[in-house]
């Protein structure tokens, strides 16, 4: 209860003093909308149904305030970590080791930070960890409700798919590690045989849609990085010519491959900032941070030398579910799914450890003790609130100038802080969001194509604008390279909170007409 409650504390103070970003206004904007219209455009994005659908019920039951958005996901942090506690049989160790491995999970910095964003990797990570527990009664010889169990597993881990697609790929670890246990030990076959019946129905019937989501995307991408190489500042008439050459790569990514060494980098940091290992100045202070989780691991190694069964099943999900993330950009939220089960078994090496010698579970707290160092960092970091900065200059003009949003999609960030004035239009630029989404089959979020063309088009057809103009500069589509020379040819740009806003990736800009000046 402490340590659940110290957790929630810590994630409430991140709730309350963070400003939403981008994903989380998305979040806001689809539980604004009609629940047809929500299944329209959550069918054609790419993300599954279940945290959305969810989201649209509870906002209309509370208001939209950030807190409000994000009190889901802190319940669904602390449920999970008593679904964590409740996983740890007491057969696998003392009270300490129990405690200090449910410390490890509560103090988690990325599961207290996802556990107050008003997205879906909460009810991730506690679908996850459902799971898991059933996985661990399944491997309780004493358990009698072994038909029950596998139901249960069955059906969080279907949902789990509904939430994040990363749940494909804990699936997939579940089914593979209770296969190889099915053939050492035949008993376990009826059980397995109803988990995967009743999963792969599950997962079947929503299959479909997850195939038409990735070709729309990839489609999309295609057109978008064609249309993009062919009209922007360092095309030639050759890839022009050939524009249809660059279809070929990904939207957001390079041409080359990354290779293996540097995806297998980047995995071991995500492991390491969720276990708690945050980065630190210099190798020394870097390595005593680093010291008693590397006794954990190897508590794990001789867990698994020693054929501890639940330790193999919980590295196998764990493996599966972490390199599965490599199909896509790795990001730590991506891992998130494979989170439980890597504490897991963190607490099957505290076990070990214990029976090796009582004084090495002090690793234990020594570590929740760094990931702790870790959460108070980051709740303590300033922050810079620039959206809110902005609305409130806008809504302080009396003139009521129309706004325009260079970076199309943050359109939607800008007017939930308008959302209770007498706002002027919020415009994406160069193009209005909702209309380009409402003429394509794919719904997704942040896709516009932004090229030369289209912003010599918008500034061709805003001779006279008395405007603001926001400018956010965090991507590839920031179409700001086609249309400063242009701007700057045709109006006078003022910077207004330009203090407020240094170090921030927003501007905002005061835009009027330059007398006399010519196209």
């Amino acid at each position: 209860m402490a340590l659940a409650l110290t957790g929630l504390v810590l994630a409430g103070i991140l709730a309350e003093r963070r400003e939403l970003w981008l994903d989380e206004y998305h979040t806001w904007w689809l539980s604004t909308m009609s629940l047809p219209s929500l299944w329209t455009f959550v069918t054609g994005d790419v993300h599954p149904p279940l945290y959305f659908a969810l989201m649209n019920g509870w906002q209309r039951l509370a208001s939209d305030s950030p807190l409000a958005l994000r009190l889901p996901s802190l319940l669904a942090y602390t449920a999970s970590v008593f679904v964590f506690a409740a996983a740890l049989r007491p057969a696998g160790g003392t009270a300490a080791v129990r405690s200090a491995a449910v410390a490890l999970f509560a103090l988690s910095p990325a599961l207290v930070y996802y556990g107050s964003e008003a997205r879906m990797y909460a009810l991730t990570v506690l679908l996850a960890t459902a799971s898991l527990a059933c996985i661990v009664r399944l491997h309780d010889e004493r358990g009698a409700a072994r038909q029950s169990d596998a139901t249960a597993l069955a059906v969080a881990a279907t949902l789990l798919v509904y939430t994040h697609y990363t749940g494909l790929f804990f699936l997939c670890g579940v089914g593979l590690a209770w296969l190889l246990r099915c053939l050492r030990r035949r008993a376990e076959w009826r059980p397995f045989v109803r988990f995967a019946v009743l999963a792969g129905v599950g997962t079947v019937l929503w299959l479909p849609v997850i195939l038409e989501q990735r070709a729309r995307k990839t489609a999309i991408d295609r057109l978008h990085v064609a249309a993009v190489a062919a009209t922007g500042p360092a095309s030639t008439p050759a890839t022009r010519a050939n524009g249809t050459a660059a279809a070929t790569t990904p939207a957001g990514t390079v041409a080359t491959t990354p290779g293996m060494i540097p995806w297998a980098r980047n995995l071991a940091l995500s492991t390491a900032s969720i276990m708690g290992v945050f980065p630190a100045p210099g190798v020394v202070l870097a390595g005593l941070l680093a010291a008693p989780f590397l006794v954990l691991v190897v508590g794990v190694l001789m867990a698994l030398r020693s054929r501890d069964e639940l330790a193999f099943t919980l590295l196998v999900v764990f493996a599966v579910s972490a390199a599965g993330t490599l199909i896509v950009p790795i990001s730590r939220r991506y891992l998130l799914v494979a989170a439980p089960a890597l504490f897991l078994l963190l607490w099957r090496g505290l076990a070990a450890l214990q029976r090796l010698r009582p004084a090495l579970v002090l690793a234990g707290p020594a570590a929740a003790v760094v990931s702790l160092a870790g959460c108070l960092r980051m709740t303590t970091t300033p922050e810079a609130h620039p959206l809110a900065h902005i609305a409130s200059v806008i809504r302080a003009d009396t003139s009521r100038l129309p706004v325009h949003i260079i970076s199309n999609y943050a359109a939607v960030p800008l007017r939930y802080h308008l959302r209770r004035d007498s706002a002027p239009a919020i415009l994406g630029f160069p193009v209005n969001v909702e209309a380009w989404w409402a003429s394509q089959a794919f719904k997704g979020w942040a896709t516009v194509p932004v090229t030369r063309d289209s912003t010599e088009a918008w500034l061709g057809a805003h001779a006279a604008p008395d405007l603001w103009l926001v400018q956010f500069e965090a991507d590839f589509q920031d179409p700001w390279q086609y249309m400063a020379d242009g701007l700057d040819r045709r109006y006078v740009r003022t910077e207004v909170a330009a203090d407020v806003l240094r170090g921030t990736s927003w501007h905002l800009y005061r835009l009027t007409t330059r007398h006399g000046a010519r196209p």
